[in-house]
């Protein structure tokens, strides 16, 4: 599959096939992931994979604290359906920055930088999962659970997403997208 192809077929994928991504596939995905532009070069991403018993319990910290945010009348966003992936994907990875850490004093510029990096990283790793004829989910509903999430892992380093990635058991539907000319202002010198 071409980049072009890649980039328009990609769409994030909720429900997966009980079917395993061998560890061959997901090494290649985050070595191509590593190849991502890095502010500085200073390749501020850490990736921890999550398979088996680990991915159930990371959805079960995530279902405990939306169960008790709930309880409290709190926000969940979309908890319900990323606890979901994470239960069907092959595996799930969680994504830190780190040199984001609780206690640091982190530059501002440094940290848009940084976070940019592993935006990047986390595209890319999208774009070769969907290259390699899998899906994937790009999740931020584990903000609700960071604390707990982080604690559970022996983690001092900032949570920036987790990505959910296997064999996908539905097609979706292209979203729509703004037109490019919406969206962009064009300067230039008469």
């Amino acid at each position: 599959m071409d980049t072009l192809t890649a980039i328009t077929e990609r769409r994030s994928i909720r429900e997966f096939e009980d079917k395993p991504v061998s560890q061959e596939t997901i090494e290649k995905i985050l070595d191509l992931a590593t190849k991502a532009p890095s502010g500085k070069n200073r390749q501020p991403w850490r990736f921890v994979v999550l398979q088996g018993s680990k991915k159930a319990e990371l959805a079960a910290i995530m279902a405990r604290v939306a169960a008790e945010r709930k309880q409290q009348s709190l926000d969940t966003g979309s908890s319900e359906l990323s606890i979901n992936a994470i239960r069907q994907a092959s595996a799930v990875i969680a994504v830190f920055n780190a040199f984001s850490t609780v206690e640091a004093d982190y530059n501002h510029y440094r940290l848009l930088t940084d976070t940019q990096s592993i935006g990047a990283a986390i595209q890319t790793m999208l774009l070769a999962a969907q290259t390699f004829g899998l899906g994937t989910l790009w999740m931020c509903d584990i903000f609700y659970s960071e604390r707990e999430i982080r604690s559970w892992l022996g983690r001092s380093d900032e949570l920036v997403a987790a990505i959910a990635i296997g064999h996908a058991a539905q097609s979706p539907y292209p979203r729509s997208r703004k037109n490019w000319q919406e969206v962009t202002e064009w300067e230039k010198e008469n």
